[in-house]
């Protein structure tokens, strides 16, 4: 297997909490459907945590997505409410 470059770990490892957060399954699960070796794992694992440290492993919890899917549903409903028009006269 072909060595990662730094740009490429962290670029696995932000697809990696979209997926997250998009509610795809936990973090080890994800890492489990790319083609890396252990090492590489590992090195994604880090770059993981020092952009979310709320995702330590064992404390991973799949409430987080739902809430962001919540949250981005009330902020449409928001702006769907500003831009409403209003009946001219």
């Amino acid at each position: 297997m072909a060595a990662l470059t730094e740009a490429q770990l962290r670029i696995c490892s932000q697809a990696c909490i979209t997926r997250y957060d998009r509610g795809e399954g936990d973090i080890p699960t994800i890492l489990g459907s790319y083609v890396l070796d252990v090492k590489q794992r590992e090195q994604v694992m880090k770059f993981v945590l020092s952009n979310r440290s709320d995702l330590v492993p064992g404390n991973v919890d799949d409430s987080s997505s739902a809430d962001l899917i919540n949250t981005q549903a009330e902020t449409v409903k928001w702006y769907n409410s500003i831009f409403r028009k209003i009946g001219t006269k």
